[in-house]
């Protein structure tokens, strides 16, 4: 399996299914196993974001959290998420490390996350250590990890997801 990777690697090939599973099939023995509950692959950031946005249905939490609860990740001690008055969230996974100022709405926040003033965060996923300036609004996009979102800024995914990458000042050295 290692070859076969890195081969494809070395070709500029990088989709596991298409590339490995499916052009080595007959060359190859490559044994699977079936599975009958969730499973996505996650070859594009459309697929990524698809993916996120799943775990915001309460079966794909139920599965994961309550059905195969052997899901481990790195743990930091951090504090629990805040919210603090005027904040309003709904339907949206927020981690530990997170203060909220603004709306969330239909999205999931990873650790560390600044929500501001006034800001409206929809059908968005923002990544580790993100701070969001007072009246920013995000919608359909993917915020990058170590971003800061100047306030008064304005993101919207019109035409699919957009990818948010800022120029960041807080980690300039």
């Amino acid at each position: 399996m290692i070859e076969l990777i890195e081969k494809c690697a070395q070709e500029d090939r990088y989709d596991f299914v298409r590339d490995i599973l499916i052009r080595y099939k007959n060359v190859k023995k490559i044994y699977a196993y079936k599975i009958e509950s969730y499973w996505n692959s996650i070859a594009s950031v459309e697929a990524y974001y698809e993916t996120n946005m799943d775990f915001l249905k309460p079966e794909v939490r139920r599965h994961f959290l309550q059905e195969y609860p052997d899901v481990y990740s790195k743990v930091q001690d951090l504090p629990p998420a805040k919210y603090n008055a005027g904040s309003n969230v709904k339907n949206s996974l927020v981690a530990s490390g997170c203060i909220i100022n603004g709306t969330v709405e239909n999205s999931v926040l990873f650790k560390k996350v600044f929500v501001g003033n006034n800001c409206v965060i929809k059908n968005s996923i923002i990544l580790n250590d993100v701070y969001l300036g007072d009246n920013t609004y995000i919608e359909n996009c993917i915020v990058e990890s170590r971003d800061t979102i100047r306030a008064n800024s304005r993101y919207v995914g019109e035409e699919g997801v957009k990818v948010v990458i800022e120029k960041n000042e807080r980690y300039i050295m």
